[in-house]
């Protein structure tokens, strides 16, 4: 396959680098990342300045580039000039950090994901509780093997989220298909010197999340796998406007 590779920690990320080595082995890789680190900047793109390319030369055999734009911008900027790499598939990660539950609306990585599902493209995106970036050769290898088992039930741009928990690599209990669950924070702003602030926060434990869902089973010790879909239509609410 022609795979295109992305993220949202930015074109020098270790994560990023190893997964497209990884995949390289067996696939066609092309990469565009953004040229710095983009985390939480969600589905958003650079319209009112230009982006620029940059070939990235640092790691041999292998296509790269950074585009000084969002993830979303890679995606579509791929799209849009590579054009002899005929996309098969989008692929971003191995994100620094979940991306579970409520936590999809702000991802970078999972709306490069969604930008290449925009676009016709089955994609996935994935991520490791464990900001550590230890033991990425075993994740990568598992991201290949998670991919060859999504391909086949994927069609018409489907989105995957996939999630890595932060266990010991010999604990992981195995993969859950679950739904997105609750993911809040008792998150504040800090001040950080003269009218400078800086969020900072924990996760939640949350009651009313179900057992079977992303956030629950990553706690347990699972890898979780979300399909996704774009569409935030609450259609419960739209049938009750019928009578209005």
């Amino acid at each position: 396959m022609n795979i295109l590779v992305c993220n949202d920690d930015g074109i020098k990320s270790k994560s990023l680098l190893v997964l497209a080595k990884e995949l390289s082995k067996t696939h066609n890789v092309l990469v565009v990342a953004p040229s710095k680190n983009k985390s939480a900047c969600a589905h958003s793109l650079t319209v009112h300045s230009k982006v620029k390319l940059k070939r990235y030369k640092k790691v041999k055999d292998l296509d790269m580039y950074s585009l000084s734009g969002t993830p979303a911008d890679c995606v579509k900027f791929a799209n849009h000039v590579f054009t002899d790499f005929k996309i098969d598939l989008v692929v971003s990660g191995i994100n620094k950090g979940h991306n579970l539950g409520t936590d999809i609306l702000y991802s970078g990585t999972l709306s490069a994901a969604i930008e290449g599902a925009l676009l016709g493209y089955n994609s996935i995106a994935f991520s490791c509780v464990s900001f550590l970036e230890d033991n990425l050769d075993f994740w990568s290898k598992k991201c290949v093997e998670i991919i060859d088992k999504l391909i086949t039930v994927s069609k018409n741009g489907t989105i995957w989220n996939v999630n890595f928990p932060n266990f010991d690599i010999k604990e992981v209990k195995g993969i859950k298909f679950v739904s997105l669950g609750n993911h809040l924070y008792n998150d504040h702003y800090e001040k950080s010197g003269v009218n400078n602030f800086k969020l900072v926060g924990e996760p939640l434990p949350l009651e009313n999340n179900f057992e079977i869902t992303d956030v629950e089973c990553s706690r347990k010790g699972y890898i979780t796998i979300t399909p996704i879909l774009f569409d935030k239509t609450d259609y419960s609410k739209l049938k009750e406007c019928e009578s209005l």
